[in-house]
């Protein structure tokens, strides 16, 4: 999996967040995408544009199911704001996007499949060291991450070869070897901790943080489901990163 260049594909992204610096998170997945990160496929719909959008299953696949969520960059924690509509069935779909957008009339709508996975949920995260500058981080993931704290850290940018050293480290890394039939692929994984290694090193300055939350192994690839992004356009806050070597 080769990488793409990291300082085109964040100007060219920068350029299209429709708040500066509040990317919501249609447009924090569209980063990793260029990245070559896979996310669900899905319809962003425009706060005050019509539901029915969101029902075209050409565009959205052919699971059944799908998750309605509220989309905007100044919304960070959708579920906690009953934001977050799982499970949604083709029949359902337009009332649950209407419903969400009488809830959050200012908000776009995201309408995604549901991705079916088994095994774990990862989380990686890019943030920013007051000492050291931009690093990455990868653990444990899902709803229990505080609770596990199994997570390892690294300076960015970071190898494929560190990257796959950070997975050994945690609690869960055997069943990323297919532990108890368990499926996953750590050698892939650890090429995407890479990759938002290198990204924090041009996108994460001081009070900046990119989160995939979880990410997860469906259809033989890894797959983010939910990502949150808080940039800053101010490059006096960036400290330059320290460099690592194989």
């Amino acid at each position: 999996m080769s990488k793409p260049n990291t300082a085109t594909v964040l100007k060219r992204w920068r350029s299209s967040i429709s708040i500066p610096g509040k990317p919501n998170e249609w447009e924090s997945k569209s980063l990793l995408s260029s990245m070559g990160i896979a996310v669900p496929r899905g319809v962003f719909i425009e706060a005050g544009k019509s539901a029915a959008a969101a029902v075209d299953p050409s565009v959205l696949g052919s699971t059944g199911h799908w998750v309605v969520k509220v989309c905007s960059g100044e919304i960070l924690h959708k579920t906690e704001q009953e934001g977050v509509i799982l499970d949604v069935t083709a029949e359902d779909l337009s009332a649950g996007v209407i419903a969400l957008q009488k809830r959050f009339p200012s908000a776009g709508i995201l309408v995604e499949e549901m991705v079916p996975y088994r095994g774990g949920e990862i989380i990686i995260g890019a943030l920013y060291d007051p000492t050291f500058g931009p690093a990455v981080m990868v653990g444990s993931g899902g709803i229990l991450t505080e609770l596990y704290k199994d997570v390892a850290f690294r300076l960015a940018p970071c190898t494929v070869k560190e990257a796959h050293r950070m997975l050994e480290e945690l609690t869960i890394y055997p069943t990323l070897k297919g532990y108890r039939g368990l499926p996953g692929n750590a050698d892939a994984l650890a090429e995407i901790v890479s990759k938002i290694a290198d990204l924090a090193v041009d996108l994460i300055a001081e009070g900046c943080q990119l989160d995939i939350n979880p990410i997860i192994w469906s259809r033989d690839r890894w797959v983010a489901l939910d990502v949150k992004a808080i940039i800053t356009e101010d490059e006096s806050k960036r400290v330059d990163p320290v460099p690592v070597s194989e």
